[in-house]
């Protein structure tokens, strides 16, 4: 077993032979979770009586984008379809600009970074790699645009981060397999409030499907929500169309599974949200083409082949939780479990 400190996180890592003995609960060490990577698939039966959650390491957002905005919107629940309604009144009505980028220029970019970064700054384990992609963006091999929304003269609370950037969207564009990642993203303090990234991402989403793509992603995030990340933003992406799929099931075909059994919630979020394989179908082998071979390796999106593996939500808490928040139909039932299994 190694014990590492993950961001404030107290993470133990074992071995399949180290199952059995139990290794975390003899040692002095606080440990707030326990991770098997890699599980062998025979081992998931014992893994989830023991309260393992066999999942994979990495989850992609995703979205098929549809023949057009209103149909694509019409597929949502009506609460979140009129979030976003209401997000583009309020940005129209303040007098905010929607900027398309085209390519994305180095003045329009540096405004945003310098928003970006403000905004990273203030988060806890924050760390601002979009200023690494400045010359990517600007300059290739990669293929960006941007989606900005600009204060003019003041209006619409522009200036608070320096910038009159108040938001503002960096796709990468993946015309091997049909996509659009929605890669880098800020909005100031403000605009968050007022719900701006709902209209952002809508605009972002309109624009891909305008330029051809067929398939909108979030990017890959770690498949811990309540550590580096929060559970309201699962609640946030689905309310925009996006479904959570095994990462390895469509952009990463090195991605690779892992087994989690929380410990405790000192370092987590009351819940913590992963999202595991029913217990049904515990991982195993994907059969689909979905995303294997890489970039440029003439890959297809999942649907080519069916679709991705089947994701259910499993929320480790303490206090009530509202399971209905974290419902929806690509999924399957939600898992309510306590600290350590």
């Amino acid at each position: 077993m190694e014990l590492r400190d993950h961001y404030g996180l107290a993470l133990a890592v074992i071995e399949p032979a180290e199952l059995d003995r139990r290794p975390w609960a003899q040692v002095r060490e606080r440990i707030d979770l326990v991770r098997l990577p890699e599980p062998p698939a025979g081992l998931a039966g014992e893994l989830a009586a023991r309260g393992f959650v066999v999942k994979p390491s990495a989850v992609t957002w995703l979205a098929e984008l549809g023949a057009d905005e209103a149909a694509f919107l019409g597929l949502l629940e009506r609460a979140d379809r009129q979030s976003i309604r209401r997000a583009q009144r309020r940005a129209a009505a303040a007098g905010l600009r929607e900027v398309v980028a085209d390519p994305v220029t180095p003045e329009l970019l540096d405004r945003f970074l310098v928003l970006y970064a403000a905004r990273v700054a203030r988060m806890r384990f924050g760390v601002p790699f979009a200023l690494d992609y400045r010359d990517t963006v600007l300059n290739g091999p990669d293929k960006f645009f941007g989606v900005f929304a600009v204060a003019g003269d003041g209006v619409g609370g522009g200036g608070a981060d320096g910038t009159d950037v108040v938001g503002g969207v960096l796709v990468l564009e993946r015309p091997d397999i049909r996509t659009a990642v929605l890669r880098f993203s800020a909005v100031s303090a403000g605009w968050r409030r007022r719900s701006l990234p709902r209209a952002l991402y809508t605009a972002a989403l309109r624009i891909a499907r305008e330029k051809g793509y067929e398939y909108a992603t979030l990017g890959d995030e770690p498949n811990l929500s309540g550590h580096l990340t929060k559970p309201g933003l699962f609640v946030f992406k689905a309310g925009l169309g996006f479904r959570p799929v095994p990462a390895q099931d469509f952009t990463d075909p090195a991605g690779t599974d892992e087994a989690d059994l929380v410990l405790r919630l000192g370092a987590l979020s009351d819940p913590t949200l992963m999202l595991g394989y029913p217990a049904s179908a515990p991982g195993g082998e994907h059969t689909g083409a979905g995303g294997r071979g890489g970039r440029g390796g003439g890959s297809s999106p999942p649907a080519a082949a069916g679709g991705p593996r089947q994701l259910a939500v499993n929320l480790v808490c303490e206090s009530p939780v509202n399971t209905a928040l974290y419902a929806a139909p690509s999924l399957a039932p939600t898992v309510l479990r306590r600290p350590g299994g």
